[in-house]
């Protein structure tokens, strides 16, 4: 800019200007070509109409030359008209696919079972069309079925075509056949005609005798309404299962009750055993010591029924009919059926001839074994509670998200 001289930035000042006119001008001019189709001064502006089929287009026109003044003028344009030629062409033309605009969900019209799709104008073409039936008792004027026809009938369907002046008519064949069925369907039409027929033959009798068979399957009847008592059977069965199972599951439920009732008493019987031998008796008096004092609590109402106790009661008593001690133990063992309950009679079984120098000893080892084992058992025990309170707990939640929620949308209401 500082290089200029004055004529060039007199010059850059008057271009800008200028070009923004001379713009202005040229976009006039070729808007003004547009609107006019190019047409001159004074001659007719051109309006390009609608195809066939179309419809009718309104302009609001400026007109110069009435007066002094232009003055508004609207036009209606109509859309292209057929000439004869073109009329008859589009005529045959839309008649070559005509049945497959009517024929709606049938397979052809020759085969005829629910409603014609009869359309009164061609949005393409802009043809009307307009409808009537041979016999309206089969399909109507507007295409509906009439039907279900036992067997199959012909009519006509005429078509009258019009496009502005220009008209003609046509006649297109129709096949009404019966409704296409299922197997279900068609086995229970086909029962329904067979008793029918058996009705017509036994008028004059007193009663009507119901087809016993139908293709070959033995059929039962029984009125609507009645009770079918041939479910009691069945529903006897299927409680008789369910007993079974019942039985099962609690019988399942209780040796599992006695496993864990058993565990739990381990360490305790395991206690009071060491305790007796480091007092200075035999196992066999220590065995004794612990049946006589369950049973006199037992029946003086101190102390409720025990698994754990009532083995050891019933191996007391076994060895006070004269069962040997080795054999007394293992099957005490055997009976509860647990690891750590075999292993405590293979352990007193081991020392009764040994003598319970070393006894003490291994059962302190044991104790501390056994209330490890209880104290997972407990924990288990409060994980397997806590589980199953979740449900009651869910239940609760949703109970109160309701008397908070329902309120709520009662009020929007």
């Amino acid at each position: 800019m500082q290089g200029m001289t004055v004529k060039q930035r007199i010059y850059r000042k008057r271009l800008i200007p200028g070009l923004c006119a001379a713009g202005s001008i040229v976009l006039f001019m070729g808007l003004q070509y547009a609107e006019w189709s190019g047409t001159a001064a004074g001659e007719l502006v051109r309006i390009r109409r609608e195809d066939y089929g179309g419809g009718e287009q309104t302009k609001k026109l400026l007109v110069t030359g009435l007066g002094e003044e232009e003055l508004p003028v609207t036009v209606t344009v109509r859309p292209r008209a057929y000439t004869q030629e073109e009329a008859v062409q589009a005529f045959y033309g839309l008649m070559d696919g005509m049945e497959e605009r009517i024929r709606g969900d049938n397979h052809s019209l020759m085969e005829v079972h629910t409603d014609l799709k009869l359309q009164t104008r061609d949005e393409e073409t802009g043809i009307l069309m307009r409808w009537r039936s041979s016999d309206p008792e089969l399909i109507s004027s507007a295409g509906r079925y009439q039907g279900p026809v036992e067997k199959a009938q012909e009519l006509y369907l005429s078509v009258h075509l019009s496009a502005g002046s220009h008209e003609a008519d046509f006649q297109i064949p129709v096949r009404v056949v019966p409704p296409e069925m299922t197997g279900q369907e068609a086995m229970e039409a086909a029962l329904e005609e067979a008793i029918r027929r058996q009705d017509e033959e036994q008028k004059e009798s007193e009663y009507l005798v119901l087809p016993g068979e139908q293709d070959g399957k033995s059929l039962i009847y029984r009125l609507e309404g009645e009770t079918d008592y041939r479910m009691l059977p069945l529903m006897g069965l299927l409680a008789a299962a369910l007993l079974i199972v019942r039985e099962r599951e609690q019988k399942k439920e209780q040796e599992k009750k006695r496993e864990r009732e058993l565990l739990l008493d381990y360490a305790d019987l395991v206690s009071k055993l060491m305790v007796f031998i480091g007092a200075g008796m035999t196992v066999r008096g220590a065995w004794e010591r612990i049946a006589r004092d369950y049973e006199a609590s037992k029946k003086k109402g101190r102390q409720s029924m025990r698994a754990a106790s009532e083995e050891v009661c019933q191996t007391f008593h076994q060895l006070e009919n004269g069962v040997p001690e080795g054999t007394a133990y293992r099957e005490f063992g055997r009976r509860c059926r647990l690891q750590p309950y075999l292993k405590l009679s293979s352990l007193l079984e081991q020392n009764r001839k040994a003598g319970t120098k070393n006894l003490r000893a291994v059962l302190q080892t044991e104790l501390e074994d056994a209330f490890e084992q209880r104290k997972n058992l407990a924990r288990r025990m409060g994980e397997e509670a806590g589980t199953k309170l979740l449900l009651p707990l869910f239940l609760m939640l949703g109970m109160v998200m309701v008397m908070i929620m329902a309120p709520a949308m009662m009020s929007m209401g």
